[in-house]
Parts: C-alpha cells; structure tokens; sequence
C-alpha cells in the first residue's frame, strides 16, 4: 500500500513540477506545454512575492467570473544546453492582450522587465512588429526562468513561441506579404463595390462597402497593426465588432429580401443589430473603467449569441435556397456555411471549451477574403439578373402600352372599315339590281368583282397593320420604308380627327431588316404627339405634319416635323422621362417618350433627337438599315 502511495507521489510530482524547455540549435519552439499559471493575488504584484506559490498547468482554476478583474501569472524555464550563447524572442499575438508585463530572472533577479498590450503598446520592439516581441539572451548551459503577468478575459489563452532573429526575419517577410495580399484585396473589393453602388443605387452594394471596411479595421486590430500604424485610435478594434455585424446584418436583409420574405426573421435580425451596437458600447466602457468582470460576462454572452445569430442567418439562406428555390440564396448558403464552420472555431478558442493547434485567426482571415471576393462576383451576377428583370418589365411596359391603347385601336378599326363595308354593300345592291333588271352584262359582272376585290384587299391591308402593330413575335424581318410608313399612317387615320395635314415625302423604296412592330409603335407615338401638339393650335392657323426619309450607309433617318404649339424649353430635359407629361391625366400617361427612347435608343441601337422652337418641333429618329439579332428584351 505505501509502495503506491508512493508511486502515486511521484507521479503527481511529475506532472505538476515545472518542465523546463531546453533550446540548442532549432528556430523555433512551441511554449505551450511548458508553461504554468497562478492567480495574481494584487493587481501591482511583483516576481518577488512569488514565492511559496502554487502553480498549475492550466488556468482553469480561475477562469471563473469572481477571478475576472485578477491578473494572472505565466511561468516559463528556459535552459540553453548549447555551448554558445543564444538569442530569442518570445513572439505572441496582440488579440484580447490588455496588459502584459514581461519578466526575464536569472539567478533570482530581474533583468529584464518590459510593458506591452493594448493600453501600454511597448514602443521600442523589435522589427517594428505588430506582434509582441520580448527579447531574451541565454548563455551557454545556463537556465533562465521568464515570467508574465497578464490581463486580459482570462480564458483566452494567450500562445508563445520562442524563435530565432533568422526564424523572424523569414517569418515577416512572409507574414507581411500575406497580410498585404489580404488587405489589397479587401481595399480593391470595398472600391469595386462602391463603384457599383455609384452606378446602380442598390443598397445591398453600400452595406456590402460597409461591412468590408469594418471586417477590415476588425482584422486590423486583431493583428496588431492599429496599435503599429493607429495607436490613438485603437478604440475602434472595438467599434468595428459592432460595426462589422450591423452591417452584415444589413446586407442579409437586404440581398435576400428577408422584409418581404421572411419578415419575422428581418425582425429577429433588427434585434440583433440592437445588440450587437449596445454591446460594443458597453465592452468600450467597462474596458475603460477596467471592470473586467463585466467584460468577460459581455465577452461570454456576445460570443454564445453568435451562435445564435449563425444559425438564424445560415438557416433563412438554406430555407430560402433550397424551399424556396432562390439562386441568390444558393450561393450564400455555401460559403456562409464554410465561414461560420470556422468562425464557430474561435469563440470555442477563445472562451477556452476547445484547444485546436490549428491557426483558426488566420483560416477564418483567409475565409473572409474569400467570401469577399466570392460575395463580390455574385453581387456581378446579381447585377446580371437586375439588368434581365429591368428588360422583362420593359418589354411588359412596351406590350401594356400597346393593349392600353386597344379601345382606341377597336375605334381605327371601326373607322377604317366603316366606309369599305359601305362600299361593298353599295356594289352587291347595284349588282342585285343590275340582275333583276337583266342589264347585268359580263363586263359590269367583271367590273363589280374588281371593286368588291379592291376593297377586300385594301381591308385585309388593314388587318395586316393592325397585325404588325401587335405582333407578339420578335424576329427580324424585311420590309420597306414605305411599307412602315404607310401602314403607320392607315393606323393613325381614326385619330386623326381635325383631319391634321400629314405629308408623306416619298421617297425610292428602301428595304430594311428590323422589327417592324417595334418601329410601327415608335412612329405612332411621334405622330400622335405631333397631333395632339397641332390640335391646341388657332383653328385659323394652317397646321401639317412632315414626315421625310434620309439614309446614310448604315443608317435610315426618320423626321416627324408639325408646326404645333413647340416644346417649352425648361421642360425639355424632362420629356423623356417616365410619368412626366404636360397632357391632360386623362388624355396621356407620360410613358410614350419614354417608351420611345427605350425601343429606338435600348433595343434597336439607334438614336432618338428632339428639337423644337416656339412653332416647330422636329424628331430624327437614326435607325440602323440592319439590326442584329437579340435573345431577349
């Protein structure tokens, strides 16, 4: 029995007593298993009354909240078993590290004692680096002891590495050029996306801009560099926590249209906004106030809601991708399960529940430029699915405009026909009478034929307009100028109630390949307009409207000139827009230039130009003699 109470003794002994890390010719060094740790029973406790203290290989002993506002102290033995002197540096990241003092002891005394953290940036390390250095010499076979008293939330562990000078020289220029691809790349996707909103005024682009600069000033000041380049400014390390999520938040609810969507969860994310902003700002305060046990239970609460808020975000995108078969959703939904697989990493670390060797900073660093340049391209793609919406809901206005104007259409038809059907009824009744009276000859017979096929054919002429008015189809075809014109013309009769003045110049026939429903639209607006302008006109004054045909080699150019009441000049710079009309409600809408200009200018590539004095307003219309060929419009 006391043969292993011994045994047990020993083993307890051996695995409680502090290791010492022997150094000889390597670079570098994990410290992690050599070091030991005790609760620090004042804040301005010294080496000295160390002694007689009880030291652990873990800090779980005061990792509770009542030990939060409490430093703690690091020991480490170093013994050099090489026969020449050795120099190191004991590196260590600059994250959640409040205060540290650093304390190198050889043979009991201090000879080294150095201040560094977040409030106390020792201004005099080495390299200039962002991380923090501390210096140590050891000589030959001899054994040093380096202890650290820390602040910071005390269940982060806070990892050394001892290295060689030549081991950070390599490591900084690796180190440097990867954190300045990762920076670039943040700047150059922040710039791209602000660009974009200039352009198109979508909001999603502007909280995208937002949320990529704070994730930038967020990594940042995990790494150091605020307190390397922006020591006065290092409060907003904490900000960007806040800042980074709002706007995350933001760009969710509105590149996935959770308002409208899922508006209970756009509800539950407003909350989350709320949070995160009245967090921050309290971790800001009793940072300042250096009340650490409030910090921590902020720290602890903020990092078990974010499980909270990964979840909610990952599962609305899963729902909404593969539910409701949203493609926008479907690309999120994989790289936002990548990035919070990782990030769920951190917290873990950094509440100390798991202890992965792994470096999850950088990863997760790694996976943010990623996501960003992933969320940019699709942002492109998103622009793609705008630009195709716009065009659908163009085309829809251009075929609603024309079924607006079906009563009036059911009128020209009426009209147009009403006086042929008058005609074929006035030769079948002298046809009939003709016969009864047996003065029906073979040539009246044949004469009587001729007129009743004359008009027919002048009826089916009109239906073929009316036709090409609201063709559905849209293929090119091959047709004349005069034909166009016209057939317009036949339409625009009805309207033409004062019996306006049209002019035709002919014009030798010129063929063109476009899409004449597209061309008979435009022309009827133009001329419409002209008569409306015309019709507000002195009944004594004489009133026309010109319509004359150009060409160039490439190019057939339409001009509708009227001599009618004129364009005022201060609105002329608003006559193409939508909804915007001097007419009467009940007589126009304001689309029809509007219309006009998105036909000739968007969808055939030509031109529309309007100018106009007091008495004469002229409209060009620059069409191409060919028009290729499009998919969709």
């Amino acid at each position: 029995m006391l043969k292993i109470l011994l045994f047990v003794s020993l083993c307890f002994t051996h695995f409680t007593m502090a290791k010492t890390l022997e150094t000889n010719q390597k670079q570098n060094y994990e410290t992690k298993e050599y070091i030991q740790y005790t609760l620090a029973k004042e804040l301005n406790e010294t080496v000295e009354k160390l002694s007689n203290r009880t030291w652990t290989h873990n800090k779980k002993t005061f990792n509770s909240l009542k030990y939060t506002n409490h430093a703690y102290w690091a020991k480490l033995n170093i013994k050099n078993i090489a026969n020449n002197n050795q120099k190191y540096y004991l590196k260590a990241e600059n994250q959640f590290t409040y205060k540290i003092d650093y304390y190198l002891v050889k043979n009991k005394k201090i000879v080294k004692h150095i201040t560094d953290g977040v409030i106390s940036k020792n201004p005099n390390r080495e390299f200039n680096a962002n991380h923090m250095l501390f210096p140590l010499v050891i000589e030959a076979n001899t054994e040093v002891e380096v202890y650290f008293k820390i602040r910071n939330y005390n269940k982060i562990n806070i990892n050394f590495s001892l290295v060689t000078q030549e081991y950070l020289i390599d490591y900084y220029q690796t180190y440097n050029m990867i954190e300045g691809i990762f920076f670039g790349g943040m700047l150059l996707m922040m710039l791209y996306n602000l660009f974009l909103y200039a352009l198109f005024r979508i909001r999603a682009y502007l909280y995208y801009v937002g949320y990529v600069f704070w994730v930038t000033v967020y990594f940042i000041g995990l790494f150091g560099f605020s307190q390397r380049y922006f020591e006065s400014q290092t409060y907003l390390f904490h900000l960007s926590t806040a800042c980074f999520f709002v706007f995350l938040t933001l760009f969710v609810q509105s590149i996935l249209k959770l308002k409208t969507k899922l508006p209970t969860i756009h509800k539950i994310l407003n909350f989350f906004i709320f949070y995160f902003i009245a967090s921050t700002l309290l971790n800001v305060y009793v940072l300042k106030v250096e009340l650490f046990i409030y910090a921590q239970l902020i720290f602890n609460i903020f990092f078990s809601m974010l499980f909270i808020f990964a979840i909610i975000i990952i599962g609305s995108t899963y729902y909404l991708a593969y539910v409701k078969n949203d493609n926008i959703a479907k690309f999120y939904s994989v790289i936002w399960s990548l990035l919070a697989l990782m990030g769920m990493f951190l917290p873990l670390q950094y509440l100390n529940i798991i202890s992965i060797d792994i470096p999850a900073d950088y990863i997760f660093q790694f996976l943010t430029l990623v996501e960003v340049l992933f969320f940019s391209f699709i942002l492109a793609y998103n622009i793609n699915l705008i630009e195709n919406e716009k065009k659908e809901q163009e085309r829809l206005l251009v075929q609603q405009s024309k079924l607006a104007s079906m009563g009036e259409v059911i009128t020209m038809i009426a009209h147009q026909w009403r006086q042929p059907l008058s005609e074929i009824n006035g030769t079948v009744l002298n046809l009939d009478i003709d016969y009864h009276k047996q003065q029906l000859t073979d040539k009246k017979f044949t004469n009587y034929l001729d007129s009743i096929e004359l008009t027919t054919e002048y009826m089916s002429q009109t239906i073929d307009d009316f036709m090409n008015y609201f063709k559905h189809n849209k293929e090119l075809e091959e047709f004349t100028v005069s034909q166009l014109i016209t057939g317009t013309l036949n339409l625009v009769a009805s309207t033409n109630r004062q019996q306006i003045n049209i002019q035709y110049m002919e014009h030798p026939d010129i063929t063109i390949v476009s899409y004449r429903s597209e061309l008979i639209q435009s022309l009827l607006i133009v001329i419409n307009n002209a008569i409306d302008a015309c019709s507000n006109q002195d009944i004594s004054t004489e009133t026309r409207i010109l319509i004359s045909v150009k060409t160039t080699d490439k190019q057939l150019i339409l001009s509708i000139e009227d001599n009618g009441s004129g364009i005022p000049a201060n609105i002329m710079d608003n006559i193409y827009d939508p909804y915007f009309t001097t007419k009467h409600k009940a007589k126009g809408t304001g689309l029809g230039l509007y219309i006009l200009k998105m036909i000739i200018e968007e969808n055939l590539k030509g031109k529309v130009e309007i100018t106009s004095s007091k008495k004469v307003t002229n409209c060009n219309l620059y069409i191409p003699i060919t028009v290729k060929k499009r998919n969709t419009f």
